[in-house]
């Protein structure tokens, strides 16, 4: 339905116009009426009509000056002039000021109509075309979080050269010529123990993305559900600085969250090369998964990781620092924790095998009280013997101490992450319930599943391609063409048919996508030569 205001100060003919039109027939809304311009004005600002028809001589406020205000302050709001003056200097007027349609006194119904059905196509098709911008924008979107992570994967991995990453990085729109570059981890904890899933996370990224992203200092990357690294920028003399506000704005933000939601700020070294972020991006990560003391709340932790293995006595041996480990960490990070853990206790401690016993017990039982936490069953359960028979083996030497040592952690983390998985799993159900049932609704995009998961687009395009292995846009793509497939094997529905029935407004893109994906058009699918046969 599109919305019309009338604005006529003859009372006879403006009853006239209301009665001419059967508006809900052919998709109006009347929704109200004014005898002048101003009167009609502060109306039409409330209400925002798709449609103005007004007279051109008016007292108080004319039409022409009324859709002078209408076109400056509502631009899609479309204006029908109409006058009893067959005078071409109002009509010229009327034009060069944008209004789109100008009709002559007495209208006849047929009149009237023909110019608002024209109307009703014209506000289709722009409708339609901002759905597709719409899209369009969403899938680019998508792709540029997706590149963004890939990039800055291939920046902390140091596989890729200097100038391959300067390319990567201009392509993405990123400016990351510097004097110093240096590394902030920003990580946010909520309770692992509760299985559902809260927004609370996605409101603060969102922030984070909003806030930090604008200054063109810094630029923000999506390490994990969880972790977001923000790359800084800057010279020798500003670099402390740059950190500095960046750390505190990071706990600004998390302020408004504080007895909710737990917070890590930590960053590395400053370097002078592009080159030599990977390495400070992996000694940050060793302060944020395993430096020394627990971060929340407002409190920051910055610096390198100081360890004096001269004063480390066995009985310092710190359980909670396996667990802050077993919270953080990555798969990856694991044998790299578990050589610096050992090493802390120096070259004689370690050399013990009673020692060493006390180290791999200590960590046998933090792992088994964390897996409890999770609500989950450690291996208590397995026979006494074998128990015994493997943990005779981890000490018999350091080497098979370590590999002990690196299986538990392993184990642990892959519980860790399938508990982590279940918070998100009641969201993902609902949202590919959902599409599994709407897929066919051209207006399906990530904005739109975003909101029934109650996050933000940017933080759903993460997580549900984290979860699956798929973006969002892939996934619908998917279904639409299972479907699609489906009914070119099973009726004998047109192409173009097909295309509307599972979502495609335009056959012709629908057509290319199917080639593309199928490896041969809609017409040869049905015709037998699929790709493969």
């Amino acid at each position: 339905m599109y919305s019309v205001f009338l604005v006529e100060d003859e009372i006879v003919i403006r009853e006239g116009i209301k009665q001419l039109v059967e508006w809900e027939k052919y998709g109006f809304s009347f929704i109200g009426e004014a005898p002048d311009g101003e009167l009609a004005w502060p109306a039409i600002q409330k209400a925002k009509p798709d449609i103005v028809i007004t007279d051109i001589k008016m007292p108080f406020m004319d039409g022409l000056e009324l859709s002078k205000l209408i076109k400056s302050n509502l631009p899609k709001t479309i204006v029908i002039i109409l006058s009893g003056y067959d005078d071409f200097s109002y009509a010229k007027e009327a034009i060069n000021m944008g209004v789109n349609q100008y009709l002559l006194k007495p209208l006849s119904k047929d009149q009237l109509l023909e110019v608002l059905l024209e109307v009703k196509k014209k506000k289709d098709e722009e409708k339609l075309q901002e759905k597709y911008n719409a899209d369009f924008a969403n899938e680019v979107q998508e792709y540029l979080t997706s590149s963004r992570r890939d990039f800055f994967n291939a920046l902390v991995s140091g596989s890729s050269s200097v100038s391959v990453l300067l390319e990567r990085a201009k392509k993405l729109g990123l400016e990351l010529t510097s004097e110093r570059y240096n590394i902030v981890l920003f990580l946010l904890e909520e309770d692992i123990t509760n299985d559902t899933y809260s927004s609370i996370i996605a409101d603060i990224q969102n922030k984070v993305i909003q806030e930090i992203s604008e200054l063109q200092q810094y630029a923000v990357f999506d390490v994990g559900m969880d972790v977001t690294a923000i790359l800084i920028k800057g010279t020798e003399a500003n670099m402390e600085k740059n950190i500095n506000n960046c750390i505190e704005k990071l706990n600004q933000i998390c302020g408004i969250y504080k007895n909710k939601v737990h917070w890590a700020v930590v960053s590395g070294q400053p370097v002078a090369r592009l080159s030599e972020v990977a390495d400070c991006y992996k000694t940050t990560r060793k302060i944020l998964f395993y430096g020394a003391g627990r971060v929340s709340g407002q409190e920051k932790y910055t610096g390198s990781i100081d360890f004096n293995p001269n004063e480390m006595e066995a009985s310092k041996v710190d359980p909670g620092l396996i667990n802050k480990f077993l919270l953080n960490a990555l798969p990856e990070d694991i044998e790299s924790f578990v050589e610096s853990y050992f090493n802390e206790f120096g070259e004689g401690a370690v050399q013990s095998v009673l020692f060493r016993q006390y180290i791999v017990l200590t960590i046998q039982f933090a792992v088994n009280a964390f897996i409890e936490k999770l609500g989950f069953e450690h291996d208590g359960n397995s026979g006494k013997d074998e128990k015994k028979l493997h943990l005779e083996q981890a000490l018999e030497s350091l080497e098979n101490s370590k590999k002990y040592v690196v299986n538990l952690l392993k184990q642990a983390l892959q519980t860790r992450d399938k508990s982590a998985a279940s918070r998100y799993q009641e969201m993902l159900t609902v949202v590919m319930d959902y599409m599994k049932i709407n897929y066919a609704d051209s207006d399906m995009s990530l904005s739109v599943v975003a909101k029934i998961a109650n996050v933000t687009p940017t933080h759903f395009s993460t997580v549900f391609s984290r979860q699956t292995g798929k973006t969002f846009v892939e996934y619908l793509t998917e279904l639409r063409m299972e479907k699609a497939r489906e009914l070119l094997r099973c009726t004998g529905e047109s192409s173009s048919k097909i295309a509307f029935e599972v979502g495609y407004r335009d056959p012709h893109y629908f057509s290319f996508l199917f080639k593309k994906i199928n490896g041969c058009s809609p017409r040869d699918y049905r015709g037998g030569r699929r790709k493969g046969l």
